[in-house]
């Protein structure tokens, strides 16, 4: 365990960093619950690196820290430019354990800062939408869904994944708030280290940045300065110079060449048999039969596995999770309809961005064991909108844990 120590070290600054933000340390309730879900997150963690693997993190969280391990004894230049996602990461991990100690507890440690940063988002992201009251049950909603808590806790990226994405949304929001090209160059940095983690992320990055500057430009109702005109010209003249740069890389993907990837994917993959596989086709033959293949992937990828799809106790919790998810989107919607105003737009904003990037996912995911771990990165999101609505409906109905005072936030108004 001497070789551990700069993975302890981490576990207490997982701890401290959360009253680093006065927003934050200012509610003790608020951060007694970012404590309890970041203990959670510690234990497995713990547990993953000094028991055997944990339910759920067998193999590629392993093979990832050796990977990393390795890449630490090459002594070879950081790869972030690499046409393989999977070895920015790789050599991600192998940076901070040549400098630290090839550690498996200080591979984990580093998923759990993610999450704690993630937290940290959420909790200014919630102060953004004026959500304030429902701060703490989202926080717990984010925190302790188990699957999440495993993910988020082992050498996987789906907790960095994860913290970028919602960064990449609070800059969105930001610079909808404020504009600035300060912040617009922290949502591309954002979007771009998301982009760095997976390959579907990378088109997902081009349709978030796209979506982040229309909604930021052309939706606003009040007449802009010249001055910011000129900022948002140069914003888009960024835009435009970043696409070059990923052409130039080779990581520019237009709709076709996706959809190609793709549907040269999932027939294969479907070819293996698995008791987990929903398994639709994809029709890319036609736009008649693209259109009706598509949302019967997307249903299947959110809501799988559905109760005659279950065979054990694995499955039972799957199926609990999309019942929570669907209830989740249920109130998200909910609460958007509900809305108006800049409110409705915040809202159909988020709701277009997280349903953006669960599609991506979608359409390149077979069964619902692989779909639990892709559905981590935009979960906050779903909690973030969906929380507020379940919560005013669980006091409407006088459950007493919930409380019964009046609300009068955003989701009201």
């Amino acid at each position: 365990m001497m070789q551990d120590w700069a993975g302890w070290l981490l576990l207490l600054f997982n701890f401290s960093i959360v009253l680093m933000w006065k927003r934050v340390r200012s509610d003790t309730k608020l951060v007694y619950a970012i404590w309890f879900c970041i203990f959670l997150h510690h234990a497995v963690a713990f547990l993953n690196a000094y028991a055997g693997n944990v339910p759920g993190a067998e193999g590629d969280a392993r093979t990832l820290h050796f990977l990393g391990v390795k890449a630490a004894e090459s002594f070879e230049p950081l790869r972030v430019f690499s046409s393989n996602p999977l070895i920015a990461y790789i050599d991600f991990l192998g940076l901070f354990y040549r400098a630290f100690g090839a550690s498996f507890l200080l591979g984990n440690e580093m998923s759990v800062l993610a999450f704690t940063l993630s937290c940290i988002v959420l909790v200014k992201l919630v102060s953004l939408l004026d959500l304030e009251r429902f701060r703490i049950w989202i926080v717990l909603f984010f925190g302790l869904l188990p699957s999440a808590v495993i993910f988020r806790s082992v050498t996987f990226r789906e907790s960095w994944q994860a913290l970028f994405f919602l960064l990449s949304v609070y800059c969105a929001i930001r610079l909808r708030k404020q504009p600035g090209i300060l912040i617009f160059l922290f949502m591309l940095m954002s979007a771009f280290c998301m982009a760095l983690l997976h390959y579907g992320l990378r088109a997902y990055t081009m349709y978030l940045i796209l979506a982040s500057i229309c909604w930021g430009i052309f939706g606003r109702k009040k007449g802009v300065r010249w001055a910011r005109h000129v900022r948002f010209l140069f914003a888009g003249l960024l835009v435009t110079c970043v696409i070059m740069l990923l052409q130039k890389m080779g990581w520019y993907m237009s709709v076709g060449d996706a959809l190609e990837k793709v549907e040269s994917f999932r027939p294969l993959a479907l070819s293996i048999k698995t008791r987990a596989t929903y398994g639709v086709a994809l029709d890319t033959t036609s736009v008649l039969g693209f259109v009706k293949t598509t949302p019967m992937i997307f249903v299947q990828y959110m809501f799988a596995p559905f109760p005659w799809q279950v065979g054990n106790i694995i499955d039972v919790y799957a199926l609990f999770e999309s019942m929570l998810r669907f209830v989740l989107l249920f109130f998200a919607v909910y609460s958007w309809r509900r809305s108006s105003g800049e409110v409705r737009s915040y809202y159909g904003f988020l709701l277009i961005v997280v349903l953006g990037m669960e599609l991506v996912w979608a359409l390149g995911t077979i069964n619902w064991g692989t779909a639990i771990r892709h559905h981590v990165p935009g979960y906050s999101i779903i909690v973030l909108l969906g929380v507020p609505g379940l919560i005013l409906f669980m006091r409407s109905l006088h459950f007493e844990m919930f409380g019964r005072r009046k609300d009068n936030t955003m989701l009201l108004k």
